[in-house]
């Protein structure tokens, strides 16, 4: 995904990796982290201002409600860590700003039992939660933590969302679950547009990826449950991503996604 910071924080979501070099990766991660609590961006996107309290506080690196995570072992980033930097952080509200964000560098270094501990954090957020991933590949993430995490590919230009592709989005968002099989699969004809060119189809499977992660983020602002077919929804985007950029059947990669995101194909 090559969104553009403003773009990112137009609807912000709870939950996102980075992925990149050390500089880049941290470099978008405190912009996305200051912007969040930008106090002069409560009311609309935009990019931080560096001079309200918010941003210069952050400026200072004594932000209190952004956080580093750190491991404390050799061994990486591990449960007890997980325990004492974000899940106790997470049971209190934030202690003067909008968001309490923990931002965890080297994420590749967490462990399995710690990438499980945060799962339950990461499935029902706090409305004021937010957590970026930053790691120089995602293979050491469990298919669990990737699954409810927007995905950010460092390295692609960035990109203002096409109009037509964000409107689709929503569209099947908002009403596949309502669709039969027939009509369902029908929608294929909507991304046939796309079938000969890598970049645009990849674009749209981002809009439909945060179509679904704005979904969790606002049930978490209003204190209430995400549907589990967004999450599962989210999975089946990213391995769609995924078999296309192995050259799998474009047809076969987009209808078996269809079916997954109407939740007619569950077992998929």
């Amino acid at each position: 995904m090559g969104l553009s910071l403003s773009s990112l924080l137009k609807n912000p979501g709870h939950a996102y990796i980075f992925e990149g070099e050390a500089d880049e990766r941290l470099a978008l991660g405190r912009a996305f982290a200051k912007g969040l609590n930008c106090l002069n961006r409560l009311d609309g996107p935009g990019e931080p201002c560096s001079q309200c309290l918010s941003c210069r506080v952050f400026e200072s690196g004594n932000h209190p409600d952004i956080f580093y995570v750190t491991g404390t072992k050799a061994t990486g980033i591990g449960v007890e860590d997980v325990r004492t930097q974000i899940t106790q952080e997470m049971a209190t509200q934030p202690f003067k700003y909008r968001y309490k964000i923990f931002i965890i560098d080297k994420a590749e270094t967490l462990t399995p039992a710690a990438q499980n501990a945060l799962l339950k954090t990461i499935e029902e957020p706090a409305p004021y939660g937010v957590f970026l991933f930053l790691a120089t590949h995602v293979h050491s993430l469990l298919p669990t933590v990737l699954s409810r995490c927007v995905l950010i590919k460092l390295g692609e230009k960035l990109r203002e969302p096409d109009l037509k592709q964000e409107a689709l989005a929503e569209e099947i968002a908002d009403n596949i679950v309502q669709m039969d099989i027939l009509e369902t699969l029908a929608l294929y004809k909507r991304f046939e547009q796309y079938k000969e060119s890598r970049e645009s189809m990849g674009q749209m499977l981002d809009m439909l990826y945060l179509s679904y992660a704005r979904r969790i983020n606002q049930a978490a602002k209003r204190n209430v449950s995400a549907n589990k077919l967004w999450f599962d929804s989210i999975a089946a985007i990213q391995h769609t991503k995924q078999v296309l950029a192995q050259n799998g059947n474009f047809q076969l990669a987009v209808e078996l996604m269809l079916l997954r995101l109407s939740g007619a194909k569950e077992n998929i």
